[in-house]
């Protein structure tokens, strides 16, 4: 009785999420969120009343911004490994 043994040359498909215009995508909206946040940081520091708060827009920059590099890192990352592998 033989062993069935299946294909292993087959690349294994890489999930929606991890696609390059997703990426691009999740990126675009992580700047026009850090944008954002950077009005509203601009906003509550102009008024006295919402001075308390600015720790909102603070999370949202860090967050955004922590989002879009390791995005853009990562499209980079790919960006470089593609044209290594083209001679």
């Amino acid at each position: 009785m033989k062993l069935q043994k299946r294909p292993s040359f087959r690349k294994a498909p890489a999930p929606w999420h991890d696609s390059d215009p997703f990426c691009l995508i999740i990126s675009i909206f992580a700047a026009a969120v850090f944008y954002f946040s950077l009005a509203g940081i601009s906003v509550a520091l102009e008024n006295h009343v919402y001075q308390r708060h600015c720790w909102v827009p603070i999370t949202l920059l860090l967050l955004s911004g922590m989002l879009l590099t390791t995005n853009l890192l990562r499209i980079l990352n790919r960006m470089v490994n593609r044209s290594a592998k083209e001679p």
